[in-house]
């Protein structure tokens, strides 16, 4: 892994997110995606759904670098940045589940959800578009001279996508208060990293762009947190973009529809896990086995809570279809 990326002196840093909030986060979305997989088996939420389990690390370390006002583009795995945020997860589960309680009105899914109390902007399901949106935001925010930052995660199977490229080159060209978070879990769907990219050190890829870029432990929170603070903090002092890859691995199919038969057993066997990892580390730091097992309960009963929520509020009225779509027409499509 190369070194982390290091802040210009005077940045004011993120507040402070400890370690062991840091894995509160991490087991909440574990327990979220875990409550995810039930939901569908049971015909609750439909469509397509894609889990993240193996890769809490990356989104939470992440999100944990931002402050308020910043905004986050996400891509079709997106639950790290539902939790990171902080979005209201009964509602976020309504939303999930098609009900009118939802953030969309239940019209979202599970990948579509935008919530702008919260700085996520509304998740793009095409592969490479994320970083097309964020040029968008990151020259309106360049423009407004507020000194906020736009956070864009994507995946190792975009790197090789004419939108990424192409985005890139505008986020070096115009300076944009951008940072590149590349979630590299080794898998563009069912095609392995190695058959779809010559450089599988995809932070690389940078370089020819001339934007600086850093690679990290994907499975290690504070690590992920770490470069991209130093990243959000060269781009909220007019620095310009900065590429983030975080090397990771996905424990689950890609999406319901997955399969599976293509990844090799013995690849996760040297992986540690992001929860494990973190949790053996706070226990060196002197934490009790006691609060971590206080913080699985909460982050279960936090879900269980969610879940219920869900699942009692009504569904959309047919008439109120027409009505949100002309309200958003009207407002100019927030």
């Amino acid at each position: 892994m190369t070194a982390v990326i290091q802040p210009p002196a005077g940045v004011r840093p993120a507040p402070a997110v400890d370690l062991m909030e840091l894995y509160r986060r991490m087991r909440l979305l574990r327990c979220l995606d875990e409550a995810l997989a039930d939901l569908v088996e049971q015909g609750l939420v439909r469509g397509p759904m894609h889990l993240g389990i193996g890769q809490e690390a990356a989104g939470i370390g992440a999100t944990a670098a931002l402050e308020d006002g910043d905004l986050v583009t996400a891509t079709h795995r997106p639950h790290a940045q539902y939790v990171g945020l902080g979005l209201p997860l009964g509602r976020t589960l309504a939303e999930m589940m098609g009900r009118a309680d939802g953030q969309c009105g239940g019209r979202g899914g599970h990948m579509l959800i935008a919530d702008r109390a919260h700085g996520l902007l509304g998740p793009s399901g095409i592969v490479g578009h994320s970083l097309l949106l964020a040029v968008g935001h990151g020259l309106a925010q360049r423009r407004a001279g507020l000194g906020r930052v736009t956070l864009c995660v994507t995946g190792d199977g975009a790197v090789n996508s004419g939108a990424f490229n192409e985005a890139l080159n505008m986020v070096a060209l115009w300076r944009l208060p951008v940072v590149v978070l590349v979630e590299n879990n080794r898998y563009g769907l069912s095609v392995r990293l190695d058959r779809h990219v010559h450089q599988t050190a995809l932070h690389r890829r940078a370089g020819g762009y001339g934007i600086p870029a850093v690679q990290v432990d994907g499975n290690d929170v504070e690590a992920v947190r770490e470069a991209v603070q130093g990243a959000v903090g060269r781009a909220r002092s007019a620095g310009g973009p900065t590429l983030v890859e975080a090397v990771t691995y996905r424990n689950c199919p890609f999406s319901g529809s997955d399969r599976g038969g293509y990844q090799d057993p013995a690849e996760a066997e040297g992986l540690t896990d992001p929860l494990r990892l973190a949790a053996e580390r706070l226990l060196a730091r002197g934490r009790r086995p006691e609060e971590l097992a206080e913080a699985d309960g909460r982050a279960a009963r936090e879900i269980a809570q969610a879940v219920a929520f869900a699942e009692a509020s009504p569904w959309p009225e047919a008439a109120d279809l027409v009505a949100l779509a002309a309200r958003w027409d009207g407002e100019g499509g927030r």
